[in-house]
């Protein structure tokens, strides 16, 4: 299996540079992957997550 090199940061459109956390899930973590995403809809709408 070949690995993927993932970035650690990234350079936006305004040249600022983002360090990146990178969460990887198995595709048998369908539920977690779930839960992961709602949270993250739940963060960048600026909401409390639901608990």
């Amino acid at each position: 299996m070949e690995t993927q090199q993932l970035q650690t940061e990234y350079t936006d459109i305004k040249s600022v540079t983002h360090r990146v956390e990178h969460s990887i899930l198995s595709p048998t973590h369908a539920v977690d992957r779930e839960k992961l995403l709602e949270e993250l809809a739940w963060a960048l709408k600026g909401g409390k997550i639901p608990a």
